[in-house]
């Protein structure tokens, strides 16, 4: 199971069991929903950094490689 599914599922979870613990009046669980729901979110956003991180990397190799074929062209120019 990826995160994205794992995060919404901890998220739902998360809530079922804080409202559950506020309307049994039980602290523990609904800061056991809380906590789970952190969790989901945290897990969010590790994906979309990792995401975000991708993107930024296939950035950099393509700037990379066209200031690499412009600096090979102006060599090639100038050899002529």
């Amino acid at each position: 199971m990826n995160n994205s599914i794992k995060s919404k599922i901890d998220k739902a979870v998360g809530s079922v069991k804080e409202t559950i613990g506020k309307s049994v009046e039980s602290e523990q669980m609904e800061l056991d929903g809380k906590l789970q729901k952190l969790t989901g979110d945290a897990r969010e956003k590790v994906e979309e950094a990792k995401e975000k991180t991708a993107h930024i990397g296939e950035d950099i190799k393509e700037n990379i490689a066209e200031k690499a074929n412009d600096l090979i062209d102006s060599m090639k120019k100038k050899d002529k």
